[in-house]
């Protein structure tokens, strides 16, 4: 008897050891492995989704009003392929716009640019804009400069600190910006128009192009440290901070360190003091998954993202929550 009540005993003790373990392994697989191919398949579709396309002839050229009212004007017989050759004939503009840090985001199109020193730092935006121009498989160049007029109002007021910045594409894939002279000997540059309340550009290159200045703040700033779940990396998910009462402004941290699984960056931007959200994104089975983190900076702060206060959300979801947080 005494056996057989062990027996019975050890029986019910495996049973709620079984079922034990199956909850936890329920909670810790709640979302399935990120995967760094999906995470970056998101990002396209969120960048398919905001482009906008018009056909016209090359030699006439074309004035364009995307949706938000912002007008491209490439000028009549003014396009040329790689080689210098002039482009007569149907051409495809593409367009993107982003005025938002929602969308930027979704897309991973931050606006951090390089100062004098190289250095990486947050910039407070007009709006950034993709533009190229292709027949058929050739990608196009201007001949002469070409003209954009942002309204001022999708971001706010005039700003007349503003001025211009060429994207480039970095090897980690992130978008960086340089107000460099990158015209290839054409002329560019920005005016901040009190009559028309917009921003008028002239430049001589297409691919990424902002209306942009540095964020100011002359208090101390730090470096912070974003801890994730183990999983998570540089390639499958990313780190960003929206900044309280900057709406126009979206950071990312750059850097990630494998052995203790943070995401930093190299200068030590972060005002003390300040409210910002971190905004963690990444992607499970193929939907995006996130975590928005309220916090208040101290020196080197530490930032830890469990896997507990990850969510999954769709793309338009994510950008309305971003773009909502004060």
């Amino acid at each position: 008897m005494k056996t057989l009540a062990t027996i019975k005993l050890f029986a019910v003790a495996s049973l709620l050891f079984i079922n034990i373990s199956c909850k936890k392994e329920q909670e810790t697989m709640r979302f399935a492995a990120p995967n760094a191919a999906n995470f970056q398949s998101l990002r396209n579709k969120a960048l398919h989704d905001l482009t906008q396309n018009k056909t016209f002839k090359a030699e006439d050229g074309v004035v364009f009003t995307s949706t938000k009212g912002t007008t491209v004007t490439i000028h009549a017989s003014c396009l040329e392929d790689s080689e210098g050759n002039p482009i007569t004939g149907e051409v495809q503009l593409s367009f993107v716009e982003i005025y938002d840090k929602g969308n930027m985001v979704v897309t991973n199109k931050p606006v951090m640019g390089r100062n004098q020193d190289g250095d990486l730092l947050p910039l407070v935006t007009g709006g950034e804009f993709d533009i190229r121009i292709t027949q058929g498989n050739k990608i196009l160049k201007p001949r002469c400069s070409y003209n954009v007029t942002v309204p001022a109002n999708l971001t706010g007021d005039l700003d007349y600190g503003m001025i211009l910045w060429q994207g480039n594409i970095n090897a980690d894939g992130n978008l960086e910006w340089d107000n460099g002279d990158n015209a290839g000997g054409q002329e560019q540059g920005l005016r901040a128009d009190e009559k028309t309340n917009s921003y008028n550009i002239w430049n001589g290159q297409f691919g990424w192009t902002n209306v942009d200045r540095f964020y100011s703040h002359t208090g101390p700033k730090t470096q912070i440290k974003v801890v994730v779940p183990n999983a998570y990396n540089n390639e499958n998910s990313a780190v960003y901070l929206a900044y309280e009462d900057q709406p126009n402004l979206l950071a990312q941290l750059d850097t990630y360190n494998q052995a203790e699984k943070f995401f930093s960056e190299h200068y030590g931007f972060v005002p003390v003091g300040i409210k910002l959200h971190v905004i963690f994104t990444s992607e499970s089975n193929g939907s995006i998954a996130y975590a928005i983190k309220e916090v208040t900076i101290a020196d080197n702060s530490v930032i830890n993202i469990n896997e507990s206060e990850l969510n999954t959300a769709s793309q338009s979801q994510l950008v309305a929550l971003i773009n909502a947080l004060n």
